[in-house]
Protein backbone atom coordinates (compact mmCIF):
# COMPACT_ATOMS: atom_id res chain seq x y z
CA UNK A 1 0.00 0.00 0.00
CA UNK A 2 1.22 3.47 -0.78
CA UNK A 3 1.86 5.99 1.96
CA UNK A 4 -1.18 8.08 2.79
CA UNK A 5 -0.67 11.78 2.27
CA UNK A 6 -1.26 13.98 5.28
CA UNK A 7 -4.05 16.54 5.03
CA UNK A 8 -2.77 18.55 7.98
CA UNK A 9 -1.62 21.98 6.89
CA UNK A 10 1.90 22.81 8.16
CA UNK A 11 2.52 25.72 10.47
CA UNK A 12 4.14 28.82 9.00
CA UNK A 13 6.06 30.50 11.83
CA UNK A 14 8.29 33.53 11.16
CA UNK A 15 11.67 32.67 9.68
CA UNK A 16 13.56 35.09 11.92
CA UNK A 17 13.15 36.59 15.38
CA UNK A 18 11.71 40.10 15.78
CA UNK A 19 14.08 42.99 16.34
CA UNK A 20 11.70 44.37 18.96
CA UNK A 21 9.73 41.67 20.76
CA UNK A 22 6.58 41.86 22.89
CA UNK A 23 6.35 45.64 22.59
CA UNK A 24 3.35 46.84 24.67
CA UNK A 25 1.25 49.40 22.83
CA UNK A 26 -1.89 49.71 24.96
CA UNK A 27 -3.56 48.78 28.21
CA UNK A 28 -7.21 47.82 27.69
CA UNK A 29 -10.03 46.29 29.68
CA UNK A 30 -11.70 43.04 28.65
CA UNK A 31 -15.48 42.67 28.75
CA UNK A 32 -15.17 40.75 32.02
CA UNK A 33 -13.47 43.76 33.60
CA UNK A 34 -9.95 42.33 33.64
CA UNK A 35 -7.02 44.50 32.52
CA UNK A 36 -5.13 43.32 29.45
CA UNK A 37 -1.91 44.42 27.75
CA UNK A 38 -1.83 44.53 23.95
CA UNK A 39 1.58 43.79 22.45
CA UNK A 40 3.30 43.53 19.10
CA UNK A 41 6.38 42.02 17.52
CA UNK A 42 8.36 44.27 15.19
CA UNK A 43 10.52 42.63 12.51
CA UNK A 44 13.27 44.77 11.08
CA UNK A 45 16.81 44.47 9.81
CA UNK A 46 19.25 44.94 12.69
CA UNK A 47 21.25 47.44 10.67
CA UNK A 48 18.32 49.71 9.77
CA UNK A 49 18.79 53.18 11.18
CA UNK A 50 16.71 55.36 8.85
CA UNK A 51 12.92 55.57 8.47
CA UNK A 52 11.48 53.06 6.02
CA UNK A 53 8.12 51.64 4.89
CA UNK A 54 6.08 49.51 7.27
CA UNK A 55 3.46 46.80 6.77
CA UNK A 56 1.18 45.80 9.64
CA UNK A 57 -0.08 42.21 9.48
CA UNK A 58 -3.37 41.39 11.20
CA UNK A 59 -3.72 37.64 11.75
CA UNK A 60 -6.83 35.67 10.84
CA UNK A 61 -8.80 33.18 12.90
CA UNK A 62 -12.47 34.08 12.80
CA UNK A 63 -11.93 36.90 15.34
CA UNK A 64 -11.79 34.08 17.88
CA UNK A 65 -8.38 32.44 17.48
CA UNK A 66 -4.77 33.27 16.64
CA UNK A 67 -1.97 35.26 18.23
CA UNK A 68 0.60 37.84 17.25
CA UNK A 69 3.54 35.54 18.03
CA UNK A 70 2.61 33.52 14.93
CA UNK A 71 3.67 30.18 16.40
CA UNK A 72 0.34 28.44 15.75
CA UNK A 73 -0.54 30.02 12.41
CA UNK A 74 -1.00 28.07 9.20
CA UNK A 75 -1.37 31.10 6.94
CA UNK A 76 1.81 31.98 5.03
CA UNK A 77 1.44 35.76 4.87
CA UNK A 78 3.36 36.91 7.95
CA UNK A 79 6.26 34.59 7.17
CA UNK A 80 6.44 35.85 3.59
CA UNK A 81 6.12 39.50 4.58
CA UNK A 82 8.99 39.15 7.03
CA UNK A 83 11.26 38.28 4.11
CA UNK A 84 10.79 41.89 2.98
CA UNK A 85 12.84 42.98 5.99
CA UNK A 86 15.93 42.46 3.86
CA UNK A 87 14.55 45.09 1.45
CA UNK A 88 14.21 47.73 4.17
CA UNK A 89 10.64 47.02 5.26
CA UNK A 90 9.45 46.87 8.83
CA UNK A 91 6.81 44.20 9.47
CA UNK A 92 4.61 44.50 12.53
CA UNK A 93 2.49 41.67 13.96
CA UNK A 94 0.18 43.00 16.72
CA UNK A 95 -2.30 41.43 19.07
CA UNK A 96 -5.93 42.47 19.33
CA UNK A 97 -8.79 41.47 21.58
CA UNK A 98 -10.51 38.27 20.42
CA UNK A 99 -14.27 37.74 20.43
CA UNK A 100 -13.94 35.60 23.54
CA UNK A 101 -12.41 38.61 25.32
CA UNK A 102 -14.37 41.58 23.98
CA UNK A 103 -17.03 42.13 21.35
CA UNK A 104 -17.04 44.57 18.43
CA UNK A 105 -15.75 47.19 17.99
CA UNK A 106 -12.96 46.43 20.51
CA UNK A 107 -10.67 44.61 18.05
CA UNK A 108 -11.16 47.38 15.47
CA UNK A 109 -10.17 49.99 18.03
CA UNK A 110 -7.10 47.88 18.91
CA UNK A 111 -5.99 47.65 15.29
CA UNK A 112 -6.29 51.40 14.82
CA UNK A 113 -4.37 51.94 18.04
CA UNK A 114 -1.48 50.02 16.49
CA UNK A 115 -1.22 52.51 13.62
CA UNK A 116 -1.28 55.54 15.91
CA UNK A 117 1.33 53.97 18.21
CA UNK A 118 3.69 53.33 15.31
CA UNK A 119 3.30 56.90 14.05
CA UNK A 120 3.88 58.31 17.53
CA UNK A 121 7.00 56.17 17.90
CA UNK A 122 8.14 56.30 14.28
CA UNK A 123 11.58 57.70 15.07
CA UNK A 124 12.28 55.07 17.73
CA UNK A 125 11.38 52.18 15.42
CA UNK A 126 12.80 53.61 12.17
CA UNK A 127 9.41 53.86 10.47
CA UNK A 128 8.26 56.42 7.92
CA UNK A 129 4.79 57.38 9.26
CA UNK A 130 3.65 58.32 5.76
CA UNK A 131 4.43 54.87 4.37
CA UNK A 132 2.41 52.43 6.47
CA UNK A 133 0.31 49.74 4.81
CA UNK A 134 -1.83 46.91 6.17
CA UNK A 135 -2.42 43.31 5.19
CA UNK A 136 -4.70 40.70 6.70
CA UNK A 137 -6.37 37.40 5.95
CA UNK A 138 -9.91 36.31 6.80
CA UNK A 139 -10.91 38.11 10.04
CA UNK A 140 -7.53 39.86 9.86
CA UNK A 141 -8.45 41.00 6.37
CA UNK A 142 -11.69 42.43 7.73
CA UNK A 143 -9.70 44.34 10.36
CA UNK A 144 -7.16 45.58 7.81
CA UNK A 145 -10.03 46.82 5.64
CA UNK A 146 -11.68 48.56 8.60
CA UNK A 147 -8.40 50.30 9.45
CA UNK A 148 -7.92 51.39 5.85
CA UNK A 149 -11.48 52.45 5.08
CA UNK A 150 -12.91 53.93 8.30
CA UNK A 151 -10.06 56.29 9.18
CA UNK A 152 -12.44 59.25 9.19
CA UNK A 153 -15.07 57.62 11.41
CA UNK A 154 -14.69 58.82 15.00
CA UNK A 155 -16.91 56.06 16.40
CA UNK A 156 -14.69 53.37 14.89
CA UNK A 157 -11.47 55.09 16.00
CA UNK A 158 -11.61 54.48 19.73
CA UNK A 159 -8.85 55.63 22.06
CA UNK A 160 -6.80 52.46 22.52
CA UNK A 161 -3.25 53.39 23.48
CA UNK A 162 -3.93 57.10 23.22
CA UNK A 163 -1.81 59.01 20.66
CA UNK A 164 -5.00 60.74 19.53
CA UNK A 165 -3.02 63.50 17.89
CA UNK A 166 -2.09 61.00 15.18
CA UNK A 167 -4.45 59.64 12.53
CA UNK A 168 -4.89 55.91 11.96
CA UNK A 169 -5.05 56.45 8.19
CA UNK A 170 -2.76 54.16 6.16
CA UNK A 171 -1.31 54.37 2.67
CA UNK A 172 -2.62 51.08 1.21
CA UNK A 173 -4.21 47.74 2.09
CA UNK A 174 -4.20 44.16 0.82
CA UNK A 175 -6.91 41.85 2.12
CA UNK A 176 -7.35 38.12 1.61
CA UNK A 177 -10.83 36.50 1.61
CA UNK A 178 -12.19 38.94 4.17
CA UNK A 179 -15.74 39.42 5.40
CA UNK A 180 -16.67 42.91 4.17
CA UNK A 181 -20.44 43.08 4.68
CA UNK A 182 -21.52 41.55 7.99
CA UNK A 183 -25.22 42.15 7.32
CA UNK A 184 -25.03 40.05 4.17
CA UNK A 185 -22.97 37.51 6.08
CA UNK A 186 -25.77 37.20 8.63
CA UNK A 187 -28.21 36.46 5.81
CA UNK A 188 -25.87 34.01 4.14
CA UNK A 189 -24.96 32.09 7.25
CA UNK A 190 -28.52 31.95 8.50
CA UNK A 191 -29.37 30.22 5.23
CA UNK A 192 -26.44 27.83 5.62
CA UNK A 193 -26.40 27.48 9.42
CA UNK A 194 -24.11 24.80 10.72
CA UNK A 195 -21.31 25.49 8.25
CA UNK A 196 -18.07 24.23 9.82
CA UNK A 197 -14.60 25.77 9.70
CA UNK A 198 -12.83 22.43 9.26
CA UNK A 199 -10.49 22.26 6.30
CA UNK A 200 -9.55 25.93 6.48
CA UNK A 201 -6.66 27.84 8.01
CA UNK A 202 -8.70 28.04 11.23
CA UNK A 203 -9.59 24.35 11.20
CA UNK A 204 -8.57 24.01 14.85
CA UNK A 205 -11.46 26.23 15.80
CA UNK A 206 -14.21 23.66 15.47
CA UNK A 207 -16.89 26.36 15.53
CA UNK A 208 -19.77 27.00 13.18
CA UNK A 209 -19.83 30.41 11.49
CA UNK A 210 -23.13 31.36 13.11
CA UNK A 211 -21.44 31.06 16.52
CA UNK A 212 -18.61 33.31 15.34
CA UNK A 213 -20.89 36.07 14.01
CA UNK A 214 -23.18 36.15 17.04
CA UNK A 215 -20.28 36.10 19.51
CA UNK A 216 -18.30 38.91 17.91
CA UNK A 217 -21.47 41.06 17.83
CA UNK A 218 -22.24 40.21 21.45
CA UNK A 219 -25.56 38.61 20.49
CA UNK A 220 -25.20 35.84 23.03
CA UNK A 221 -28.22 35.97 25.30
CA UNK A 222 -29.70 32.54 26.14
CA UNK A 223 -32.18 31.37 23.53
CA UNK A 224 -30.90 33.77 20.86
CA UNK A 225 -29.30 32.56 17.64
CA UNK A 226 -28.18 33.78 14.25
CA UNK A 227 -31.53 32.64 12.87
CA UNK A 228 -33.30 34.98 15.30
CA UNK A 229 -31.02 37.84 14.25
CA UNK A 230 -31.74 37.14 10.59
CA UNK A 231 -35.50 37.08 11.20
CA UNK A 232 -35.19 40.52 12.79
CA UNK A 233 -33.13 41.73 9.84
CA UNK A 234 -35.73 40.48 7.36
CA UNK A 235 -38.51 42.12 9.34
CA UNK A 236 -36.84 45.52 9.10
CA UNK A 237 -38.34 46.45 12.46
CA UNK A 238 -35.91 49.08 13.74
CA UNK A 239 -38.00 49.58 16.88
CA UNK A 240 -36.97 46.23 18.31
CA UNK A 241 -34.38 46.33 21.10
CA UNK A 242 -32.11 43.90 19.29
CA UNK A 243 -31.93 46.08 16.17
CA UNK A 244 -28.80 47.59 17.74
CA UNK A 245 -26.95 44.42 16.71
CA UNK A 246 -27.91 44.99 13.07
CA UNK A 247 -26.64 48.56 13.35
CA UNK A 248 -23.42 47.29 14.93
CA UNK A 249 -22.96 44.85 12.06
CA UNK A 250 -23.32 47.73 9.59
CA UNK A 251 -20.88 49.96 11.48
CA UNK A 252 -18.31 47.16 11.61
CA UNK A 253 -18.55 46.35 7.89
CA UNK A 254 -15.79 47.74 5.64
CA UNK A 255 -18.24 48.15 2.74
CA UNK A 256 -20.07 50.82 4.75
CA UNK A 257 -17.06 53.13 4.39
CA UNK A 258 -16.32 52.76 0.68
CA UNK A 259 -15.52 56.22 -0.65
CA UNK A 260 -13.16 58.14 -2.87
CA UNK A 261 -11.07 58.73 0.25
CA UNK A 262 -10.35 55.01 0.66
CA UNK A 263 -6.65 54.25 0.17
CA UNK A 264 -5.54 51.96 -2.68
CA UNK A 265 -6.75 48.43 -1.93
CA UNK A 266 -6.10 44.98 -3.34
CA UNK A 267 -8.76 42.37 -2.66
CA UNK A 268 -8.07 38.65 -3.07
CA UNK A 269 -10.50 35.74 -2.75
CA UNK A 270 -10.45 32.05 -3.66
CA UNK A 271 -13.09 30.47 -5.87
CA UNK A 272 -13.20 27.40 -3.62
CA UNK A 273 -13.60 29.30 -0.35
CA UNK A 274 -16.13 27.33 1.78
CA UNK A 275 -16.21 29.82 4.64
CA UNK A 276 -16.41 33.43 3.46
CA UNK A 277 -18.59 33.79 0.33
CA UNK A 278 -16.66 35.18 -2.61
CA UNK A 279 -19.50 37.66 -3.09
CA UNK A 280 -18.18 39.47 -0.01
CA UNK A 281 -15.04 40.51 -1.90
CA UNK A 282 -16.85 41.11 -5.18
CA UNK A 283 -19.31 43.47 -3.48
CA UNK A 284 -16.53 45.39 -1.77
CA UNK A 285 -14.65 45.79 -5.04
CA UNK A 286 -17.78 47.10 -6.80
CA UNK A 287 -18.45 49.53 -3.95
CA UNK A 288 -14.92 50.90 -4.16
CA UNK A 289 -15.03 51.21 -7.94
CA UNK A 290 -18.38 53.01 -7.86
CA UNK A 291 -16.89 55.39 -5.27
CA UNK A 292 -13.97 56.21 -7.58
CA UNK A 293 -11.49 54.64 -5.17
CA UNK A 294 -8.42 52.80 -6.43
CA UNK A 295 -8.99 49.06 -6.13
CA UNK A 296 -7.77 45.80 -7.63
CA UNK A 297 -9.55 42.46 -7.35
CA UNK A 298 -7.98 39.06 -7.90
CA UNK A 299 -9.72 35.72 -7.68
CA UNK A 300 -7.90 32.42 -7.98
CA UNK A 301 -10.49 29.88 -9.10
CA UNK A 302 -9.02 26.91 -7.23
CA UNK A 303 -7.93 28.65 -4.02
CA UNK A 304 -9.48 27.70 -0.67
CA UNK A 305 -9.84 29.78 2.50
CA UNK A 306 -6.08 29.85 2.99
CA UNK A 307 -3.52 29.13 4.14
CA UNK A 308 -2.38 30.69 0.84
CA UNK A 309 -3.94 31.93 -2.39
CA UNK A 310 -1.05 30.42 -4.29
CA UNK A 311 2.44 31.79 -4.87
CA UNK A 312 1.54 34.04 -7.81
CA UNK A 313 -1.50 35.61 -6.15
CA UNK A 314 0.26 36.11 -2.83
CA UNK A 315 3.24 37.77 -4.47
CA UNK A 316 0.94 40.14 -6.37
CA UNK A 317 -0.48 41.32 -3.05
CA UNK A 318 2.97 41.94 -1.59
CA UNK A 319 4.07 43.74 -4.76
CA UNK A 320 0.92 45.89 -4.65
CA UNK A 321 1.81 47.11 -1.17
CA UNK A 322 5.44 47.62 -2.07
CA UNK A 323 4.52 49.80 -5.06
CA UNK A 324 2.11 51.92 -3.00
CA UNK A 325 4.61 52.35 -0.15
CA UNK A 326 7.55 53.21 -2.42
Amino acid sequence: MGQQLSTVKPLCPPGRPPRYEDVPFAEVTLDNGEPYTLKMDIYQDLNQKTPGPCIIYYFGGGWMYGEYKQVTQKAVYCRELIRLVEQGYTIVSPSYRLASQSVFPACIHDCKGVVRFLKANAKRYNIDPERIGVLGNSAGGHLAAMVAMSANCKEMEGDVGGNQEYTSAVRAAAIFYAPSDLVELIKNDANAAGKNLSGTEVDHAGKSMDTVVTQILGYTEPGKSLLDLNRLLESGDTSKRDWKYIELAKKCSPITYASADSPPMMILHGGKDPLVPIEQSESLYRALVSSDAEAMYLSSSQANHGPTMGEEADQMAYQFLKSRLA
